[in-house]
């Protein structure tokens, strides 16, 4: 039986990707690779096609590795690319966020970027702007928590607070003091729907579990998030070891995040396109960020998909767009504002029949 997510009516939720890349750290295992030296050389020299790992890893498990196949000759769109570098700029993101507050439907909005988006007060007023509208019902925006309180503070003046959700990448590389970092995010949980994250970068697998401790200790909630990328010569989620593994299982949000960004799960049957879109700074409007063609552009128009269809891609780590799958709405439930914080559906009936258990049930 399928379930569908309490929202609000005629709710659309949108991904903003600006490209945004500037940042005042230069984490080691950053996703914007280009802003640390000698990173993207190196994953340029080491790039492969990610099935191929992914269906060797799986060659004991013959389903995973048929629904791989199928997922993988069933998505065209893996074979387009955009046109040309989408490339950040101040102006297109002022029409944007011009535009948003026009657009028929009540949103849900996380503005998306490379680099730190608190470095940019283009970013910020238009996020104040946003938080504002009327037809804006939460505003997901991520920070790696650099600035003092009393700076956070400033620079939230005028924003609607009742609509802001926050998620805290945590650096251990780049703090300098955990226990001032543990204390802005505390403070800042007061002000906003805050979840912390951490990446399982393997360098740092030795302490993840110490440093998780540390934050859910202060009562934040915490998520632990698959390094995807090269270290030492090796490509992960792939090369992470049956301990490891183990390890981040015990440390997991949920099922459904281990699932996605350590299995690499197969996605499925799933709702993006239908309330839930990606944007990038040019307007154009794509299903997800693994679907490379656009169903339109945010001042020419576009069409949603009318209902559910099966993924076009083989796999979704990213944790934005993977709370779209059926089987995520089948099995857990939104909680408050923060895309990251969810409950799992049938923890009732689990006390009493363990093959509902989460970590029980086929997934």
């Amino acid at each position: 039986m399928h379930h569908e997510q309490k929202s609000p009516e005629n709710l659309l939720k949108i991904r903003l990707y600006t490209s945004y890349n500037p940042c005042n750290y230069a984490c080691e295992y950053c996703i914007t690779m280009d802003r640390v030296e000698g990173r993207a050389e190196e994953d340029r020299s080491q790039k492969k096609l990610p099935i191929i790992s992914r269906i060797s890893r799986n060659l004991a498990h013959p389903k995973k590795t048929g629904a791989r196949l199928l997922a993988l000759a069933q998505s065209p769109s893996m074979l387009f690319s955009p046109k040309a570098p989408v490339t950040w700029g101040e102006d297109k993101y002022q029409r944007i966020v011009s535009r948003l507050a026009e657009l028929p439907y009540n949103l849900d909005l996380r503005i998306g970027v490379g680099g730190e988006f608190f470095t940019s007060k283009a970013l910020v007023a238009g996020a104040r702007a946003i938080s504002n509208y009327d037809n804006v019902v939460a505003l997901n925006l991520i920070s790696n928590l650099s600035f003092s309180y009393e700076q956070y503070a400033k620079i939230f003046e005028g924003f609607d607070m009742s609509k802001i959700a926050l998620v805290c990448s945590y650096h251990p590389t780049q703090v300098e003091d955990r226990s001032v970092w543990l204390d802005t995010a505390v403070r800042m949980s007061k002000i906003t729907d805050l979840a912390a994250i951490l990446v399982a970068w393997p360098p740092v697998l030795p302490h993840i579990e110490e440093f998780k401790k540390e934050i859910s200790d202060r009562g934040l909630t915490v998520f632990v998030q698959a390094f995807n990328g090269w270290s030492e010569g090796r490509k992960y989620p792939d090369s992470y070891t049956d301990e490891e593994r183990e390890l981040l299982k015990s440390l997991a949000y949920s099922r459904h995040d281990y699932a996605h960004m350590v299995e690499l799960k197969t996605p499925g049957l799933c709702h993006a396109g239908v309330d839930y879109v990606l944007m990038n700074i040019d307007g154009d409007v794509f299903r997800c960020g693994g679907f490379h063609v656009p169903y339109g552009n945010i001042f020419s128009g576009f069409k949603l998909l009318k209902e559910a269809t099966e993924c076009p891609v083989v796999e979704c780590w990213c944790d934005t767009d993977n709370l779209n799958t059926q089987a995520f709405r089948d099995n857990y439930e939104m909680q408050g504002l923060n895309q990251h914080k969810y409950t799992y559906r049938h923890a009732e009936l689990a006390k009493t029949d363990p093959a509902m258990d989460e970590w029980a049930i086929d997934y």
